[in-house]
Order: structure tokens, then sequence, then C-alpha cells
């Protein structure tokens, strides 16, 4: 049997209130294109962040975190990294009902790199503009001496990206981006913080947020500071249009970027060691192909229709039709 490495256009479960109802239930770069995932390796460690997906679109699926990864292909491709562990949406999950039957990892009963069964819980997804405080140095610019070392502003972290042309290939132009960050967490700790800072605004996206991580391990939590709201960065603002454009240029989506993780190529590749991708995509027993050291995401068009999509037997023609317009935010309201 072969399959596609296109994943499935699938209706997310969204919303910060059911996400955690649902989690009580369970009780358990630059020159890069794609979005960088959000991550603070070190207690202590801070950023700034311009939350882009708003309370009730936050979407939430099972997910199996820190699951060991197969050994390496011996053809996989220079350079390429090969991490000993990887998370995984899991594909038992309600929202896929009808489309997979199986989950490797459930099925199998594997074990995490802490040793124990990998069991899926709760996980949310959000995109997410990384910022910067800005600080006096004393010169005019900056609020003149008295306003030395003191917080003036907030500016985008820049991603520079190449541009490429119509084969896909550098053009040695470099275009400048604000750094979009996917944000893939749990509720506990993370996104419990800004659903209460949404209590009070109704909106999590009017303002900026210092984000610190206190402890490490099952001890972690993340302190939410909120930063006062800045007019000419609100949804709706000029501004916002271009976090909107360099979402859409960089060809960044939110839900293919989930969907893509339940794909029997994602499985495939990183943890099931009886079925490999060959270089065409397709799914095939281990040892029949020459396995490729990455899978490919769906490919979008400007208008975010599949570009000459190969049908698979595992995906019905109705969840195909249904991948336009998904993955470009739209502007929330302003509080």
């Amino acid at each position: 049997m072969t399959a596609n490495a296109t994943p499935p256009v699938i209706n997310f479960r969204r919303g910060g209130t059911a996400a955690e109802e649902a989690e009580k239930e369970a009780n358990p770069s630059y020159g890069r294109r794609e979005a960088k995932f959000f991550g603070l390796k070190n207690d202590g460690d801070q950023t700034v962040v311009r939350l882009i997906t708003d309370h009730d679109d936050w979407i939430y699926v099972l997910q199996h975190s820190f699951m060991p990864t197969k050994p390496a292909p011996q053809k996989k491709e220079e350079g390429d990294y090969w991490p000993p562990s990887m998370m995984a949406v899991c594909r038992k999950d309600e929202v896929f009902a009808g489309h997979y039957t199986d989950d490797y990892l459930c099925d199998n009963k594997i074990k995490n790199t802490f040793g124990k069964v990998g069991n899926p819980q709760v996980r949310l997804w959000a995109l997410a503009i990384e910022r910067e405080v800005v600080r006096g140095d004393g010169t005019d610019a900056l609020g003149g001496p008295a306003h030395k070392d003191l917080i003036v502003g907030v500016r985008d972290k820049i991603d520079e990206i190449d541009e490429l042309d119509s084969e896909g290939k550098s053009t040695g132009v470099k275009l400048r981006y604000p750094r979009v960050l996917v944000i893939n967490m749990p509720m506990k700790g993370f996104f419990s913080n800004l659903k209460a800072l949404y209590g009070l605004h109704k909106t999590v996206c009017d303002r900026d947020y210092e984000i610190t991580r206190d402890g490490s391990g099952k001890d972690t939590n993340y302190r939410m500071v909120q930063i006062d709201p800045v007019a000419d960065v609100a949804p709706g603002t000029p501004h916002w249009g271009q976090y909107q454009t360099a979402i859409a240029e960089r060809g960044i989506n939110l839900d293919a970027m989930v969907a893509e993780r339940a794909t029997d190529a994602y499985y495939a590749k990183w943890f099931d060691p009886t079925k490999e991708v060959d270089k065409d995509g397709n799914v095939v027993p281990a040892g029949t192909g020459s396995a490729v050291g990455a899978v490919s995401l769906i490919n979008l068009d400007a208008q975010g229709t599949p570009a000459a999509a190969t049908p698979a037997a595992d995906i019905s023609p109705d969840l195909r039709s249904r991948i336009a317009n998904l993955g470009v935010p739209a502007a929330p309201p302003a509080s």
C-alpha cells in the first residue's frame, strides 16, 4: 500500500475553554521559510510575543510528546538532522475519526524518553510574533539620558528569508519579515495563564506579553506579564496587516502543520520501523524504497488551494476540497 504525504484537511476543535475542559476529561530563523517553534529551554529564559491566534481559534489535539525516533535511514540527506525524539499528533484523536484507524505509538504502547508509555495528552497550537523590548541608550532618539536603561518600546524580531524564483531556487535577495512563532504547549502552566488574561480583555491579541520560564521538567510554569498596549500594533492596523502578509507570503499554515504530524508519512518517517517514505513521498514497507530525510508539507497556491494534489487512498475527496483559505488568521476585533 502507498499513501501520499499530503496531510488531510481537518476541522480541528478550537477554543481555550473547550481545550481546558478536554484536558480535564483526558486527565492525564534565519534563511528559513517555515515558522520557528516557541521554546524557552532554561529556568529564567524569557521572550516577548504578540499572539496572532486569539483564544477562540486555538487548535487543540491529543498529542504524543518526547517519543523516541527510529534509527535514521542510511540514505538520509546530507546535513539532515535526525532528532532522538519527536512529538506526534495522535491519530486516534476524535477529529480524525473516519480518516485513520491506527496509531503506531498508541497501538504498540511505545514508551517516551522518560520510560513511560507515551499516552497522548491535550496540547494547544497558536501563532505569534516574537518581539523584544527596547531600552533607552541615553540618546535623544530613545528618550534621552532620563530614559537610559529603561524600557521605551517594543519591536518585532526580524527573519531574513531567501526570495525564491518560480523553480524554488534562491534569487540572492533577502526578504525581511516579522519572526513568526508556532506555540505548541499544554493548557496547564501555559495556555491557562493566557486564558486568564483573555478573561480580562476578551482578546489576547491586543498587547504584548513577556513570557518567562519558571522551573524545569514537569515543574515548569510560564509567567505572563502583560505589556501596555501599543495602539499602532493592534488588530486591524496596518502593522497587524504586515503580520498577516508575513504569514501568507511565507506559506505558514497552522492547520496543515498540525494535520501533517498525524499523516502516514510522518509516522513512517519518524516512528514505525516497518514502513518508510520513498523518494516520491509514498509510504512503503521498510526496505522496498529509498527512504528520504524529509516529509513534504502540503503545497498551497496563493489562494490557499492545493497545487496539483495527488489523490491518496486514505484521504477522502471532501477532506481535500476543504483546504481552501486555511492558515491565514482573520484580524480579531480590537478591544
